[in-house]
């Protein structure tokens, strides 16, 4: 058992290394740079079928030195395609329809802007077609590293198989050897960069 446990903290003191080296590289990238590979990696997101098809789509709003999902989030409503936001609550998140984030969003956990549960409509799982999962960096194998919170993982497992999960970051954020993983983290099924679209196999 003490065995166990000691494999156990090894794995959890890599991931928090990692995170912790990744997020550093990617804070090092200029708001110029990050804006120009943000666009590139968008214009292949929208590119695909899975997003052209999609009329609800669950993604996140960009922290700190992330990927610009505002690109996504602006392309999908022009398009009249519905935008569901998260937002943290008591450890899990909760799902709501935003269609003006210059509106409805304000800061909350963590200081990410998510919705304001008074201006926005709920929604569920179900109302999924595609999902547009946030990490901090990611191997070819499409394992996921996220910030350790957990709440992704648990609201991968709830997704309906025909919901694609995708997932957008920078080339430096692609691992070219296996992230640690443990039995509760989730692969997603597709990764795009602003280089490359990696599939799941």
């Amino acid at each position: 058992m003490k065995k166990n446990n000691n494999k156990t903290e090894r794995k959890a003191c890599r991931k928090k290394e990692l995170r912790r080296y990744i997020q550093d590289k990617r804070d090092n990238l200029s708001l110029k740079e990050r804006e120009k590979r943000s666009k590139e990696a968008a214009k292949k997101f929208i590119s695909t079928k899975y997003y052209i098809k999609a009329k609800s789509i669950l993604i996140y709003y960009p922290f700190r030195s992330e990927i610009d999902t505002t690109i996504i989030i602006k392309d999908a409503l022009s398009k009249d395609k519905k935008i569901i936001l998260p937002k943290v609550d008591n450890n899990e998140l909760s799902l709501y329809f935003v269609n003006d984030i210059s509106v409805q969003l304000k800061k909350g956990n963590y200081c990410i802007m998510e919705p304001v549960p008074s201006l926005c409509r709920c929604a569920k799982v179900t109302d999924i077609d595609l999902a547009v999962m946030p990490g901090v960096c990611f191997d070819k194998s499409l394992n996921r590293l996220g910030y350790g919170g957990g709440f992704y993982d648990k609201l991968l497992s709830y997704l309906p198989n025909r919901v694609k999960k995708i997932s957008l970051c920078f080339d430096i954020q692609v691992l070219s050897k296996n992230i640690p993983t443990s039995k509760n983290d989730k692969k997603i099924d597709i990764l795009i960069t602003e280089s490359t679209i990696y599939y799941s196999n």
